[in-house]
């Protein structure tokens, strides 16, 4: 690629596309994720919906609560461009599932009428990325800090005082009592590693290091601050920060009712987008979430409830591009069940591959609505299962008692505003969603504006010419 102000050779590929080694090395390869020759292997996977075990009734659930989140990180100027502000905004939806049933068989639906079952809230939050810092802080520590600062003071809904934090307490305690401090492995400042679980703690105010004296914070119980970057983008680190209190988010809302008003959680269905999974150094915290929502499990059958409905939609990604390969081999109104097995095939890895065992707190599934789509979808096991522990259990349909609930749900909550959408999943990312374009010039020129010593670079955030009399 050129430098600025540097033209590149129009024929610079000619002699990459003549190299005879380029040519077979392409040659060699397969797509992995291909559609299968046959559809042996697909039939002995799926199931019909209606040979799966099944608890609670449809007409019962009349609520759906979705999270979904949005990140962007941008160049603060022209004269600083590594310069970055990362900006993230996570929304929460509530819609009336009975609303939408009803609107359905009509061929003109008023637009008032979608907007009385519906409603949002959603917090927003700007984070450090490199060189930047509070006064006498590194940019690594502003950015502990900031995060600190996020989750203490970010409520769930507006309409509470538990905030993101309180989650975080809550999913390293037990059902009713959430933790008041938490365990770090290693202090973030002189990588002191705990000998045992009580070396190194922080609450909801923080903590000190026992050996360098150095302040620790709740949020260090995210571990992105080890993918913190100093000189460069941070998008991962604020992607993981995104992914932590979408899910945080959820988890406050299950807690909320299960606190609040039992009764309410037999009505809802709680989706998140993307997998029931945390990557990266979040990746220990999947635990927490397996042992809390089996808990939560185990309390609510004691009281005769349904557990609780939880379900992560995938609108993106190698899964949703191998299922839209393969829908036409599943039949409508059917579940595909990815063994581990299939899912080491498709995805080029090894045949004892321990997939996704520390990673998820779900397990995927392949669901083709009765209308014909292809939804790829994860679902909690049975309290006290673990979704890819390798045993054939969790590989059974038995292991997931609330899958055959929410694949009916989700064939009743189908919409066309894009491929694989789902009318809460779409509301929710209405809400959350922060804007391309000269939406992302808006949030240079706000950076610019209330960051200290930044010139303003007024052609960098000029609106596009078609915004122009």
């Amino acid at each position: 690629m050129p430098y600025d102000g540097e033209k590149a050779s129009r024929l610079g590929h000619v002699g990459t596309v003549r190299n005879e080694r380029v040519k077979t090395a392409l040659q060699r390869w397969s797509i992995t994720t291909a559609k299968p020759n046959s559809r042996d292997e697909i039939d002995g996977l799926c199931s019909p919906l209606e040979d799966l075990p099944m608890i609670g009734k449809l007409e019962d659930v009349d609520f759906s609560i979705t999270v979904d989140g949005s990140d962007t990180e941008v160049e603060t100027t022209r004269d600083h461009p590594t310069v970055k502000v990362g900006y993230l905004r996570v929304a929460g939806s509530v819609v009336q599932l009975d609303v939408f049933r009803n609107l359905a068989p009509l061929k003109y639906i008023d637009p008032r009428e979608v907007r009385k079952s519906h409603s949002e809230y959603a917090f927003d939050v700007a984070l450090p990325g490199s060189q930047l810092a509070r006064p006498g802080m590194t940019g690594v520590d502003t950015w502990r800090a900031e995060l600190d600062d996020f989750l203490r003071d970010s409520r769930f809904d507006s309409k509470t005082t538990m905030t993101l934090a309180d989650g975080l307490l809550a999913l390293h305690g037990v059902r009713g009592a959430p933790a008041t401090q938490v365990p770090l492995r290693v202090c973030p400042s002189c990588r002191l590693k705990a000998p045992n679980e009580s070396t190194l703690l922080v609450g909801l105010t923080g903590g000190a290091c026992s050996s360098c004296k150095a302040r620790l914070y709740l949020a260090d119980v995210l571990r992105t601050h080890e993918e913190y970057n100093v000189e460069g983008s941070n998008f991962t680190p604020l992607g993981r920060v995104m992914t932590a209190a979408e899910r945080l988010m959820s988890l406050c809302y299950v807690n909320f009712f299960a606190d609040e008003a039992p009764e309410t959680l037999r009505h809802t269905v709680f989706i998140t987008d993307g997998p029931l999974a945390l990557f990266g150094p979040m990746a220990p915290l999947k635990r927490r979430f397996q042992e809390h929502l089996s808990d939560l499990s185990s309390w609510c059958a004691q009281r005769d409830l349904v557990a609780p409905l939880i379900v992560g939609i995938e609108k993106s990604g190698s899964f949703v591009e191998h299922a839209e390969q393969i829908k036409e081999l599943i039949p409508c109104g059917h579940v595909m069940r990815l063994t581990s097995s299939y899912i080491n095939k498709i995805s080029g890895r090894p045949e004892d591959n321990h997939y996704g065992v520390d990673e998820f707190y779900g397990r995927r599934f392949i669901y083709r609505t009765r209308s014909g789509d292809a939804l790829v979808i994860t679902i909690p096991p049975a309290p006290g299962l673990s979704p890819y522990d390798g045993s054939s259990e969790v590989e059974g349909w038995d292991a997931y008692p609330t899958l055959r609930l929410i694949c009916e749900i989700l064939d009743s909550l189908r919409t066309r505003m894009y491929r694989h959408a789902v009318v809460p999943v779409a509301l929710a990312h209405s809400a959350a969603a922060l804007p391309l374009g000269v939406g992302r010039s808006v949030l240079t020129m706000m950076a610019q504006q209330n960051i200290p010593g930044l010139k303003i670079d007024i052609q960098a955030v000029q609106p596009p010419t078609y915004f122009k009399r």
